[in-house]
């Protein structure tokens, strides 16, 4: 069999189970096993499918069917230039997030410090590591099942320290502030904000990340509540704070800042949708 006929007959059983972009999915899937670009791919349709091809394609096609997105498929995915290891049990990144990482470069100053909340996959403090070697940081994170992704992604990054750190618990802070040997510069977080209630709702992919990377309490604000009223025990007295919002936040999140003392700006993602906002305390 041919890799141009092997190609026909997974394009035609993603367009059966109905899934978005099925030309797209058996090119990425094709590439990925074939070890090549796609631009290379399609100059080897009509060379012999290698053996076993057409048994990991199977494999790929039953996941999919399952809901599993096609990054954990492939273990990993591209971020902000950067390819970031991911897998079941952390957040795949966004493209929406690299707004996150574009407005904590244009904060930071040489010798700054910033600590990450919620890093999950460590894709934002990786992105502002290697753009900006300068400054010093530190990747927080709760989750048993992300923290080795986090730990991986950063791995060669050696201004970056990765640490177990419970956003919703002071004594963390505290603690890290103790072992830092000083408060941050910069705080950054894509905390979990879909409401409880919706996530039953969300498509099959979404549902088959990590619920605790979603769920944002009743209302989804729960972690920028909790951070904003603690931020001060780790950050120095004059601090930025950048948060990522879901669609409809900005303006409830802005105005807690505002009643801590904030000055606020926010940014539009490239949807136009007001996705990240920042406080400024001076």
């Amino acid at each position: 069999m041919t890799i141009r006929s092997l190609r026909k007959e997974t394009k035609e059983v993603l367009n059966e189970l109905l899934l978005d972009d099925a030309d797209v999915l058996t090119d990425i899937l094709l590439s990925h096993h074939l070890g090549v670009e796609r631009g290379e791919l399609l100059a080897k349709l009509d060379e012999a499918a290698p053996t076993g091809l057409n048994h990991k394609l199977v494999e790929d096609i039953n996941a999919l069917s399952t809901g599993m997105p096609i990054q954990y498929i492939l273990g990993s995915c591209w971020f902000y230039g950067i390819e970031i290891k991911v897998g079941k049990g952390v957040f795949i990144p966004r493209s929406d997030t690299e707004l996150l990482v574009k407005a904590s470069l244009g904060v930071l100053k040489d010798g700054d410090s910033f600590v990450e909340f919620c890093a999950g996959s460590g894709c934002v403090s990786r992105a502002i590591a290697e753009n900006m070697p300068s400054v010093r940081g530190a990747a927080l994170e709760l989750s048993r099942a992300a923290l080795p992704y986090t730990e991986h992604n950063l791995k060669d990054n050696h201004n970056i320290k990765v640490k177990r750190l419970d956003v919703l618990d002071t004594d963390d802070y505290d603690a890290l502030v103790l072992e830092w040997g000083d408060r941050f510069d910069v705080l950054v977080c894509n905390p979990p904000y879909i409401p409880t209630a919706d996530i039953p709702n969300l498509s099959p992919q979404v549902q088959f990340e990590p619920e605790t990377a979603l769920d944002g309490g009743e209302n989804g604000l729960k972690y920028y509540r909790y951070i904003i009223a603690n931020a001060d025990r780790i950050l120095k007295d004059e601090h930025t704070i950048l948060f990522e919002v879901g669609i409809g936040q900005a303006q409830l999140v802005a105005s807690m800042l505002e009643l801590m003392g904030y000055a606020v700006a926010i940014f539009k993602d490239y949807g136009g949708i007001d996705r990240v906002v920042m406080g400024k305390k001076y």
